[in-house]
């Protein structure tokens, strides 16, 4: 009981009422949920995972489990999520946002705080990998898939490959594994954006929810949200007990899987203008649930990993 008070008091309410005050400063200023969008996608995003990047204490050598198990995870659980939506019947357009949200966690506001909470600080480095890989995976679901119907695939490829996302983590990885100091006039104004990374993200969510019209009582929701913090954590759980894994980095990647649906996609689904109602509907469900449901994932990975 008192982990599960700690992890609301310390990590989900204070994110719950970030989204609280976007909400309520769009419905007073009625701000443009694009742009905010675009600067967090564009500028803010990229120098948090540049900045963790080449922070990070552990070396790169240490993590590589981590990195090929979370980019297997990330399309099998895809595959998974969007298969079922389709055998569900779940309308067509919908059935990639629902894909995506299966495995696409909220790894980075949600997940490094409770990473910091639970496991040792050596661990941040994975965690911080897990939220960089998720960043880069998501971009070419988003670009080929969602924006598919506005872009030829060429165009989709050449805006993958110069996404800021995509350079800023390139970047961090080479300055990271090459072991190079980022001068005092580079570093400090990186660390000072990345820091406005959770509020800004989570005022974005906060505001577009106030835009979006949606029903609870839809079913593909309960289904995507059941789906990603029962079904995709207790996969990742089953195949890192049966493969081995070490015990502390397998209860991290469970308790990372069991996260609510990333922001992300909801700024996405904004941006491409498909699904955002449906994105919007899975990300305010599933982190309203976290507290209870992370928190009941935490104590299970300790006594079976």
């Amino acid at each position: 009981m008192s982990l599960f008070v700690e992890i609301l008091t310390t990590v989900t309410l204070p994110l719950i009422v970030l989204m609280a005050l976007g909400w309520i400063i769009q419905k007073t200023l009625v701000l443009d949920v694009r742009t905010l969008s675009k600067l967090l996608l564009n500028v803010i995003l990229p120098c948090t995972l540049f900045y963790f990047l080449t922070t990070a204490e552990l070396p790169l050598s240490e993590v590589w489990p981590t990195v090929w198990f979370t980019t297997l995870q990330f399309f099998v659980l895809t595959a998974i999520g969007w298969g079922i939506a389709a055998m569900l019947r779940v309308e067509k357009s919908l059935q990639p946002v629902i894909g995506v949200a299966v495995a696409f966690a909220n790894t980075g506001n949600f997940g490094i705080p409770v990473s910091q909470l639970t496991f040792p600080p050596d661990y941040l480095l994975h965690q911080t990998l897990i939220v960089s890989l998720h960043s880069i995976l998501i971009i070419p679901f988003c670009v080929l898939a969602l924006g598919s119907n506005k872009r030829g695939f060429g165009q989709s490829i050449r805006t993958l490959l110069t996404s800021p996302l995509i350079l800023s983590v390139a970047a961090g990885l080479l300055i990271k594994g090459f072991g190079i100091e980022l001068p005092q006039l580079v570093a400090y104004p990186v660390k000072l954006v990345s820091g406005a990374y959770i509020s800004i993200a989570l005022f974005t969510l906060g505001a577009q929810l106030a835009e979006t019209r949606f029903s609870l009582d839809h079913r593909a929701v309960w289904l995507g949200v059941g789906m990603k913090m029962l079904l995709a954590p207790a996969l990742t759980w089953g195949f890192l007990f049966m493969t081995g894994f070490e015990p502390q980095l397998t209860s991290l990647l469970v308790v990372a899987s069991a996260a609510p649906v990333g922001v992300l996609l909801a700024i996405f689904c904004t941006e491409y203008r498909r699904g955002a109602d449906m994105a919007g509907a899975l990300v305010l469900v599933s982190t309203v649930l976290s507290p209870l449901i992370v928190t009941a994932w935490i104590l299970f990975v300790r006594l079976y990993s």
